[in-house]
């Protein structure tokens, strides 16, 4: 999706609860991900694993989807307080290239560090590498960042791809499916006033399937 019609395509395309319909933004494959190896040591390669959406490679970065700008910080803070400052040099977490920054303390840093602890510097330390990350090639900011929900598109609802999942995308005997899983989960325990909202909101996506699914129940 080019940037200038992402500001004004006809719902918000950086609201989570949304896709992209395929029709106006086709998928392009971009390459394969092939798992070949289980983890032998499940501790030191599963649950010391870091995965933060603020690792970045040059070329990529983060579109303005509130949720994830919220994520690039607290899944780092979640690593430092789960696995300590330098989490990043347990060897699941490490670069398969060397990487080196300025930072130099805390506990359990195992990379020695000779470099001085300012920059610039004259000892050959790490600096800025602006071809690597142009300035021109990041989102501009376009109108007023403020501390309040996405402004209104003109397909903006609840309801609406919701209805198109079941009505257009499903067929009879995944309506059916849908209707049955529901079913057994408002049975297990949802009493009033909860239920009958759970009635009104699947009505509000589909009347008939929320017919069925009341009748049902």
């Amino acid at each position: 999706m080019p940037f200038e019609e992402a500001k004004g395509y006809r719902f918000n395309p950086f609201d989570l609860t949304k896709v992209w319909p395929h029709s106006d933004y086709p998928l392009h494959e971009v390459g394969k991900l092939v798992l070949n190896q289980n983890p032998t040591d499940w501790h030191s390669q599963i649950d010391q694993a870091a995965f933060e959406p603020n690792n970045m490679i040059p070329g990529i970065g983060p579109s303005p989807d509130k949720m994830l700008l919220a994520r690039l910080m607290s899944y780092a803070d979640a690593h430092r307080a789960r696995l300590g400052v330098n989490y990043k040099h347990i060897p699941a977490n490490a670069p398969k290239c060397p990487v080196r920054s300025y930072s130099k303390g805390g506990a359990m840093r195992i990379n020695l560090a000779t470099d001085p602890v300012y920059a610039p510097n004259s000892k050959g330390g790490p600096h800025a590498d602006p071809q690597s990350y142009p300035q021109n090639d990041v989102w501009s900011a376009d109108g007023e960042f403020v501390r309040a929900a996405y402004t209104k598109r003109r397909d903006d609802d609840d309801w609406g791809q919701a209805h198109t999942l079941v009505r257009e995308v499903m067929d009879d005997a995944q309506r059916d499916r849908l209707v049955s899983n529901v079913v057994g989960h408002l049975k297990d325990g949802v009493t009033e006033p909860v239920l009958k909202r759970a009635f009104e909101y699947w009505r509000n996506i589909d009347k008939e399937v929320g017919d069925r699914i009341a009748k049902e129940f």
